[in-house]
């Protein structure tokens, strides 16, 4: 999107889908000590009630995660996709895991163990390296997951913020915005996406093929969480999205 262009307006027809760290939520050093920022949970329900439920959260968290962040009240797309819910608990759909992930973990674990401040996150649908606190490792660690998913066809590398995820083919965020659009109450709506992450470009992608709007961190909000919670609070209050503050 061309930075000296407006941001866009959030009507009362969108549908909200929201990635979740970098996007809501700033980074930390390790998954488990992230930040919620306060009034954050309050903001998605306000959303949530404004856009008739329409609002949804995409991210690489586990439901586990996401919950114990935002209650249990938000359509949720966990793991890139693996697992649909709907805001009143229904699953909606999840693939099954594949098997292969389980054997990896004794391996990584080893590594990660043997590489101090580096960090094995172990999901229902995949595996996550992280080496925020010592990014010298992320080469090695590379290495040693591309080595291992090599001769596994089913599994797929995907890089992140300092991290890197080894996790099932056929599920992204962009099939999860999809799955949601053909459901109430997301059908009939234009989506609006924000993500900050290659995982999150074919959601990006999606919702601009769908007619709407994809928005990336980076790119349209200078990079700032905090700049995506302030366009958030002002779509609420009807004002004019293109005050965001810093």
């Amino acid at each position: 999107m061309d930075p000296h262009k407006p941001l866009p307006a959030l009507t009362r027809d969108c549908a909200l889908f929201l990635d979740i760290d970098g996007t809501l939520l700033d980074f930390s050093l390790s998954p488990d000590r992230v930040r919620i920022p306060e009034g954050l949970p309050a903001l998605l329900a306000a959303l949530k009630s404004r856009l008739n439920g329409a609002l949804a959260l995409l991210s690489g968290r586990t439901l586990p995660d996401i919950e114990r962040f935002f209650g249990c009240g938000l359509a949720t797309g966990a793991e890139h996709g693996a697992l649909l819910r709907a805001a009143d608990g229904r699953l909606i759909s999840v693939i099954t895991p594949d098997p292969a992930l389980k054997t990896l973990i004794p391996l990584l674990r080893a590594a990660t163990e043997a590489r101090p401040g580096t960090l094995l996150e172990t999901k229902s649908f995949g595996l996550a390296l992280h080496w925020r606190m010592v990014p010298q490792m992320g080469a090695e660690l590379t290495a040693l997951a591309e080595k291992l998913a090599a001769s596994h066809s089913g599994l797929m590398l995907m890089p992140a913020h300092e991290a890197l995820e080894i996790r099932q083919r056929g599920t992204d965020k962009g099939a999860a915005l999809s799955q949601f659009m053909a459901l109430p109450p997301f059908a009939g709506r234009r989506p609006i996406f924000i993500g900050d992450d290659v995982t999150d470009e074919p959601a990006i992608a999606r919702a601009r093929e769908m007619g709407g709007v994809g928005l990336h961190v980076g790119r349209d909000f200078g990079g700032r969480t905090q700049a995506v919670r302030t366009w958030l609070a002002t779509g609420l209050e009807g004002d004019d999205v293109n005050a965001i503050k810093a």
